[in-house]
């Protein structure tokens, strides 16, 4: 469901309560805009970082460090 707004002086625009409760969004928290294919995105940092958190893990070892795999690969091709 679209809900209309309006951009008010100084660029501000008023996030409905509606979304800020499905997003989830608290008075003071950040927020991530992005413009894809010509249309204005928000999300909260919040969950962008658990998404990327997420995806890191699916792909970590669990016995070794994320930072050792990270530069691991590239000291062995220093190497050769």
């Amino acid at each position: 469901m679209a809900i209309r707004t309006k951009i008010t002086t100084g660029g501000k625009i008023s996030i409905p309560s509606t979304y800020r409760k499905q997003l989830e969004l608290k008075e003071g928290e950040e927020i991530l805009m992005d413009i894809q294919e010509g249309q204005l995105i928000i999300s909260s940092l919040r969950t962008s970082l658990l998404k990327a958190r997420n995806l890191i893990n699916k792909y970590k070892s669990k016995n070794a460090s994320l930072d050792k795999q990270l530069t691991s690969p590239q000291e062995e091709e220093n190497n050769e």
